[in-house]
């Protein structure tokens, strides 16, 4: 009040209080008018931060929908292609042809012929039927108490596996052919060299206890592609040798009723969705199936196998369906034949690549959904021609070659003898029908 009554008693006084009180007012309304835009501003912030935050939640929203769509959404079928061949027979000629004048060995002519069916598949096995054992003791044939005793350079492995075969069976008749110390050869140089590639059936002997690396007689062996689990068993008849009898099952994998058992059981464990047996089994030469073909077929085919490949008859024999008591059904080629080999009839020297094309489907069961055979035939004559060809390039030129006299007619013959109306002799192919219902065993 005191402060007014002196300004208004006097005029200067007045005037100039009048003036200030005009500067604070405006003071005060730009004051205002900067909170207001301060407020403005703070509530379009808020109002930006508030339309980030729903962006984040739809983005986040969205995201989860996606994830969901992608679980929902149905997983493509997975395929895989098998091959195998028959036996790798390496008889003293078939060693001898892979001598090189520098003394070392090459055996990349065995399988050039066949590389187009190596390159289609995935899973590619190969039944080598013989050792690869130490140098020192030479590469030879010779006969045992048990049958042939065969030693085999190394220099096989390396062909092998420049053609790209990724599944090696060992158990057969003659791994113990150069002892404990020639399966340890072998094993060593396959850990050495290739240590990526399964060699089923067999244990190296030169394993420090616990050291499962190279232990595929109590491991089974899972093929996997993209998820989809294959195993491969593999059991051997008996070996022509044994360096001991106690000790041997535990390098070699034999084919008992408790053995077969185990092994299935395991590759169930191991989530296998499909299982190869490999079994090395039957009487040699013999084109029909012996009594423990059936009996072994029987007991893969009661435990739900799904495909078996056959080896050591030496000579091509038939393939079926069989169909268990729950109805499942299991592929049976009972014996490859050789696809390599020498000193042998006429009909000895015709085998097959066998193929299988094996699917998981999005739901998750797999199944076999092909199955056929290539016959090859064997030119048995010294030197890099000592091999085998697919039997619609088996041609009259190089049956000519051939010692065994095998003609090509006489392959198309046998093997519609062998394997009936599903051989093709325009395409050299047999099918089987996957339609079939099966024997029931």
């Amino acid at each position: 009040g005191l402060v007014v009554a002196e300004t208004y008693a006097h005029p200067y006084l007045a005037s100039l209080y009048h003036q200030l009180r005009g500067d604070a007012r405006s003071a005060d309304a730009q004051a205002g008018t900067d909170a207001g835009v301060a407020a403005q501003a703070t509530n379009a912030d808020g109002e930006a931060q508030v339309a980030a935050s729903d962006d984040e939640t739809q983005a986040s929203d969205d995201a989860e929908t996606a994830e969901e769509v992608v679980e929902k959404a149905p997983a493509e079928p997975v395929t895989i292609e098998a091959m195998m061949i028959g036996d790798i027979l390496m008889h003293d000629a078939l060693v001898q042809s892979g001598a090189q004048e520098d003394g070392t060995y090459n055996y990349d002519f065995i399988y050039e012929h066949i590389r187009p069916y190596i390159d289609a598949a995935d899973m590619r096995i190969l039944n080598q039927e013989t050792v690869m054992g130490l140098p020192e003791s030479g590469y030879y044939m010779t006969s045992g108490a048990m049958g042939p005793i065969m030693n085999t350079p190394t220099a096989l492995a390396d062909s092998e596996m420049r053609f790209g075969f990724n599944v090696i069976l060992n158990a057969h008749n003659h791994i113990y052919d150069q002892g404990y110390e020639g399966l340890a050869h072998e094993m060593d140089y396959w850990h050495e060299n290739y240590p990526d590639v399964p060699i089923v059936g067999v244990n190296n002997p030169h394993l420090a206890e616990g050291d499962r690396s190279q232990n595929l007689v109590d491991n089974v062996y899972i093929y996997e592609k993209d998820g989809f689990k294959v195993a491969i068993l593999n059991h051997t008849y008996d070996t022509n040798e044994h360096p001991n009898y106690e000790t041997d099952g535990t390098y070699c994998s034999y084919m008992t009723e408790e053995k077969v058992r185990a092994d299935v059981q395991k590759a169930r464990d191991l989530g296998a969705d499909l299982i190869v047996a490999c079994p090395h089994w039957g009487i040699q030469y013999t084109t029909e199936p012996s009594d423990e073909e059936w009996t072994f077929s029987k007991l893969y085919a009661e435990l739900g196998v799904d495909l078996i490949f056959g080896g050591h008859p030496h000579i091509l024999q038939h393939a079926e369906m069989l169909r268990n008591a729950e109805g499942h059904k299991t592929v049976c080629f009972y014996s490859l034949g050789n696809y390599v080999a020498s000193l042998m009839s006429a009909e000895c020297l015709i085998g097959g690549v066998a193929r299988a094309t094996f699917v998981k489907e999005a739901d998750g069961t797999a199944h076999v959904a092909a199955a056929s055979l290539v016959p090859t035939v064997i030119c048995n004559t010294y030197g890099p021609n000592m091999t085998a060809f697919p039997i619609q390039d088996y041609t009259w030129d190089i049956a000519s070659l051939n010692s065994s006299g095998m003609t090509p007619d006489g392959a198309q013959a046998f093997c519609s003898q062998v394997f009936g109306a599903g051989y093709d002799q325009t395409t050299g192919v047999y099918t089987l029908d996957m339609n079939d219902e099966g024997r029931l065993v």
